[in-house]
């Protein structure tokens, strides 16, 4: 090839194609030319070498390198030649049959007859990828298929030639090699690499492609028998050629020679091809694989079929277990559980012992097949344990059924990998995963993982101490030993239910080093079995570990205080987060703060504040996800001395609340790795210096107040410096408490709303009651800073509590005080019972607040007095609104002579007044007339300004009818009120539907300081019907006043007056008749009670009916006689004491009627 010059090849064998009549059509005779390959592959091989012509008949000849004498052939032939594009494909030829010798019959049936033999010149290959030219590979073993009678179906013959492969993958195989001819039968044959003689296993060979060979019997030397059963024997044998591999990727395909192999004979399976195929499809054909089926072959003497192995256990029973488990197989995923020889191991240590168990750790040195990129490959060199059960080789089944309780997936945690078996002591060992060797802590450990249901489940597992760096103690007690530690290949985690496994390597891990714990397992066990399982859960196990050189158990968690208490009460609080505004309380590594700095102390505490790392754990919404806010600053409340006493620290921690908006907030519990003190790590709401008092009680009342708190509308109560107030001024002064108006600078906290943060309300004015001596009485105190309520809606509000730093008195920081403990208490009363927008919320209101004041009366006990009060009072429109303050509003000012020596008189006093918006004194009255006077009170007809409050149904509100035209019923010398003129009132109907006068209120004459009743203007009623209502006279009750007329006969007679005795106020042409009566009494019954009937009784009907007859029948007399009056008659009200005098009292007729009397 490397000359360059062209040479002659004389005598070579041709083949010569006639194409008859062709010299009619030249174009016929290119076109055929055109169909065959100028392509050489040797010196003696191509399609074709040119064109002649036959002298004689002129028709033209084909020279070409080959013909089978069928053109169908030939064609086939020339296409699968054309289809040649690498180096791995062998040139498909037509073969003489001259070429083989040596030809043995080696199998038979109706279709076929199979023979080997040797091919002379052998096939057409390249010799390797970098070669350039084709040679042939001479004298070379192949199988001869003859197809009986194949000549009368060329078709069947080309079909049949399909089914092989062309390919070559070393010099010496492919599946076909090219097709010949007996010349004596004429029967086509299939020239191929190889043939075991029965069709279907051809079949079955071919369908696996290289992945199994036929492999001729005289190929295996040194045959050895290993173990038998009634179905099978297995042998071992040396492969003189070996199994074909490839050393990497990109090379040729070669062979590993005298390969000591495994021979499974499968009795009298030549009596089943099919049972025979299905046994093989069951192997593994990965070639890194450690059982593998390299081919099939057949002992020509018992006409047995052999499975090829890489190798055995030597036990069918164990073979048989292995190859169920790798029928499993369906996934990348699965582990190729295998037959390991002992001799792959390497640094066995023994690691623990259980009885019948030993337990070792290794490196195997080829290590578990893993699928990467599409293939299997292996990882060498790594760290197992291998658990060796003693005596095994007795209980094989025993051996199979612990071998069951594994799983053999990746994502598995506790894996077995394979089988293998000491040679020395026989035993068997299943090679796992690394493991503790104590059989208990691994049976939990698998336990916990075969529970792994769900994506977000911890993985449990054994992990090696050598896994731990940077261990460094952190804590200790009697009992245990705590480290902090970096895990270098870190927990086994999933993101989501689809994600694979993966490591969160190099997590720092808390190391629980418990003393003695190899003596007490269960113990250990049990101890385990308190974690929780899940990732949601803040204080994890993610497993057990054992100090190689004390021999101790170690928990490896993602936290632990070191002290089982504490754990336990962070554990319960963890557990108790069940939305994303409970806060997740946590042990909190002292190192995690950073710029720690002193800013107060006591005999219990010292405060710090610092800038936490990692920060706090939250969530925004319930479905988020837990996240840090990292770098928060913190206050740090360390306890002296709690150490000593746990649970007096649990006790403390518990007092404060779980919701992230309570005011102080405990993110966790730390503890200063040199004093020993434990600290509380607190939120930063306010400076905690704040409320450091001095004083022990103070601060603890003031702490549990602040740990109250739930809710933005919560008082934030504090300890509040002194030196915070400005223009103090003494308002006012008892023996006991001093009272000052001042400014307080910074100002009480308080939140906007339930998201928005602290804040203060800065130079707020607030009242300062200096409580004289308090500091000698501490209890008392603080029993009366109790007694004010919690929240920003109470009227009165104790900000906090201070101390004059000169006289040692505590001061209560409120928004106001009157000075007077039963006032203060009597207004905190009435605001607490404010609970609509229609209530009046009574207030101590400053006297610098009102201007204007201007004398308007006086009498002995009072001095009233108009002003216009600068705030105003306090409004709402509605429940849900805010309250506002109605400003510069005109009011009256009564002041109550003396009022300050009796303040339960006081106070009396203005429980008498209405809480209600709605009821309001009023007394400006304009077109006063008067139309009428008797002798205790005149009545005056008058236009009242603002008028009534009236209910408007359709709107729902209260409206005033200014402008009403009212009556006046002025009491003569009524300047002192008394029970008996209020419970006369009373009789006044307010009522609007009532047929008795509407009274609206009370009123008083400002000159003359008499009392008036605001009541109903009848239009075309008279003057006596307001004189009489109420009959309003003297005191004294043995006085009888009226007018005769409208009197009852049984008050004449010296009886007290009653509602009964009312019904004679009326004139008798206002009174209403029987009907009437019955009339509005049913309509009343109708109106308000479901399903009324009204039961008729016939006696009483015809007695009433009578009775209106008789009043029908003598209406004319009647009328006459209401009408007539006498001259002499008097309708004023007086004494009538000396007119009824003689009238009879005595008990048998004292409640007669007196209707045979004459006055």
């Amino acid at each position: 090839m490397l000359s360059g010059y062209y040479a002659r090849d004389p005598n070579i064998n041709v083949a010569l194609k006639y194409l008859h009549n062709s010299q009619d059509s030249v174009d016929f005779l290119i076109n055929e030319a055109k169909k065959y390959s100028r392509k050489i592959f040797d010196r003696a091989i191509c399609d074709i070498y040119g064109i002649s012509q036959n002298p004689k008949t002129n028709n033209y000849i084909l020279v070409l390198a080959w013909a089978s004498g069928s053109e169908k052939i030939d064609n086939f032939i020339q296409e699968k030649q054309l289809n040649i594009n690498n180096e791995n494909d062998v040139v498909f030829e037509w073969i003489p049959y001259k070429q083989f010798n040596k030809i043995k019959e080696i199998g038979k049936n109706d279709s076929i007859t199979v023979y080997s033999s040797i091919w002379k010149d052998g096939p057409l290959c390249k010799m390797n990828m970098l070669s350039g030219y084709y040679a042939r590979d001479p004298n070379i073993n192949v199988a001869l298929k003859y197809l009986h009678n194949s000549q009368d179906s060329v078709d069947f013959l080309i079909n049949e030639a399909k089914k092989y492969s062309t390919k070559i993958f070393d010099r010496v195989i492919c599946d076909i090699y090219g097709i010949s001819q007996n010349p004596k039968t004429n029967n086509y044959i299939l020239v191929l690499a190889w043939a075991s003689g029965s069709e279907k296993i051809d079949k079955f060979i071919q369908e696996m492609r290289l992945k199994i060979k036929w492999i001729p019997y005289n190929q295996l030397h040194y045959i050895k028998e290993a173990d038998k059963n009634d179905l099978i024997t297995l042998y071992s044998a040396i492969w003189k050629a070996g199994p074909l591999y490839k050393r990497y990727g990109l090379s040729n395909y070669t062979r590993n020679p005298c390969k000591e192999v495994a021979l499974k004979c499968l009795h009298n399976s030549q009596e089943s091809i099919d049972s025979l195929i299905n046994k093989a499809k069951k192997y593994l054909t990965i070639h890194n694989a450690f059982q593998v089926l390299y081919g099939i072959s057949q002992n020509p003497d018992t006409g047995d079929y052999i499975l090829i192995l890489n190798q055995t256990s030597g036990n069918v029973k164990i073979d048989d277990f292995i190859q169920e488990k790798q029928l499993e197989i369906n996934d990348y995923d699965d582990i190729v559980f295998e037959w390991v020889p002992y001799n792959q191991f390497n640094k066995i240590e023994k690691t623990g012992k259980n009885g019948p168990v030993t337990a070792y750790s290794a490196i195997w040195k080829d290590d578990l097949l893993h699928y990467q990129y599409y293939g299997y490959t292996r990882h060498s060199n790594n760290k197992i344990a291998l658990k060796c059960f003693h005596n095994s080789q007795k209980s094989i089944d025993s051996l199979i059924n612990e071998a069951n309780k594994y799983q053999t997936k990746h994502k598995a945690f506790q894996v077995l990998y394979g089988i293998s078996q000491n040679p020395f002591t026989g035993d068997y060992i299943l090679i796992l995963n690394l493991m503790s060797g104590n059989e208990k802590i691994d049976d939990f450990i698998l336990e916990r993982q075969l529970k792994i249901s769900n994506y977000d489940d911890i993985v449990l597992e054994w992990i090696p101490y050598n896994q731990f760096n940077e261990i460094k103690e952190t804590g200790k007690n009697n009992l245990i030993k705590v480290y902090s530690a970096t895990w270098k290949d870190g927990p086994l985690y999933k993101k989501n239910r689809q994600s694979n496994y993966t490591r969160n390597s190099n997590k720092e891990v808390a190391l629980k080093c418990l003393h003695n714990s190899q003596v007490f397992i269960d113990s250990l066990i049990n101890k385990a079995k308190k974690y929780p399982t899940k990732y949601k859960a803040f204080q994890v196990l993610y497993g057990i570990s054992q100090n190689p050189d004390t021999g101790n158990y170690i928990f490896v968690i993602n936290w632990t205080s070191g002290n089982e208490k504490i754990d336990d009460f962070i554990q319960e609080r963890q557990l108790e987060v069940n939305d994303y505004y409970d806060i997740v309380l946590e042990w909190i590594p002292y190192n995690q703060f950073n710029e720690i700095k002193k800013t107060g102390k006591n005999d219990l505490i010292t405060v710090y504040s610092a800038i936490w790392n990692n920060g706090p754990i939250y969530k925004l919404f319930d479905n988020d996800n837990y996240k840090r806010d990292s770098n928060i600053k913190v206050v740090l409340k360390c306890s002296h001395n709690l150490q000593v006493s746990i649970d007096s620290l649990i006790y403390e921690a518990k007092k404060y609340s779980i919701k992230h908006e309570a005011f102080q907030v405990l993110y966790g519990i730390t503890q200063d790795p040199y004093t020993r003190n434990y600290i509380f790590v607190q939120n930063n709401s306010i400076n905690l210096t704040n409320w450091i008092s001095g004083n022990e009680k103070i601060d603890d009342f003031i702490q549990e107040m602040q740990l109250k708190i739930s809710n933005y509308d919560d008082i934030v109560l504090e300890w509040i410096p002194y030196n915070q107030f400005n223009e103090i001024k003494e308002t006012n002064k008892n023996n006991l408490i001093t009272v000052y108006l001042a400014i307080w600078k910074d100002g009480p906290l308080y939140k906007k709303n339930r998201q928005s943060n602290y804040t203060r309300n800065s130079n707020k004015e607030v009242a300062l009651k200096y409580l004289h001596n308090s500091q000698i009485f501490i209890d008392s105190l603080i029993n009366k800073a109790k007694k004010y309520p919690i929240k920003h809606k109470a009227f009165q509000v104790l900000y906090g509590i201070s101390q004059n730093p000169d006289t040692g008195d505590y001061i209560f920081v409120l928004n106001w005080t009157s000075g007077n403990e039963k006032i203060d208490d009597f207004i905190q009363e009435r605001q607490l019972e404010v609970n609509d927008y229609n209530d009046i919320v009574l207030e101590w209101i400053p006297y610098n607040q009102f201007n204007e004041i201007k004398k308007t009366g006086k009498n002995n006990q009072i001095t009233v007095y108009s002003a216009i009060w600068t705030n105003g009072p306090l409004y709402k429109l509605l429940d849900d609104y805010d309250y506002k303050r109605n400003l510069n509003i005109e009011v009256v000012l009564k002041c109550l002579h003396n009022s300050q020596e009796s303040i339960d008189s006081l106070i009396n006093e203005a429980k008498k007044y209405p809480t209600k918006h709605k009821a309001f004194q009023a007394f400006q009255f304009n077109n006063i007339k008067e139309i009428g006077k008797g002798g205790f009170s005149t009545v005056y007809s008058a236009e009242w300004k603002n008028g009534p409050l009236e209910y408007n149904v359709d709107k729902e509100i209260y409206k005033r009818n200014s402008n009403k035209v009212i009556a006046l019923k002025c009491l003569h010398n009524s300047q002192i009120i008394t029970d008996k003129f209020l419970n006369e009132v009373k009789e006044y109907s307010i009522s609007k539907s009532s047929n008795i006068l509407n009274i609206y209120g009370i009123s008083q004459n400002p000159d003359t300081k008499e009392y008036i009743m605001v009541l109903q203007y009848a239009k075309e009623g008279n003057f006596n019907h307001w004189i009489n209502m109420g009959l309003c006279g003297e005191v004294d009750e043995t006085k009888i006043y009226g007018v005769m007329p409208y009197m009852a006969p049984e008050v004449l007679r010296g009886k007290l007056y009653t509602q009964a005795a009312d019904i004679y106020s009326f004139d008798k042409n206002n009174r209403p008749d029987i009907f009437e009566i019955n009339k509005l009494i049913t309509s009343f019954y109708e109106l308000y009670v479901e399903n009324f009937v009204t039961v008729e009784n016939e006696e009483i009907v015809i007695q009433f009916k009578e009775a209106e007859e008789y009043r029908k029948a003598n209406l004319t007399s009647i009328e006459n006689y209401q009408t007539a009056t006498h001259s002499q008659a008097i309708y004023t009200s007086r004494l009538l004491n000396p007119i009824t005098k003689d009238l009879p009292k005595n008990d048998d007729d004292y409640n007669s009627q007196c209707l045979d009397q004459v006055i």
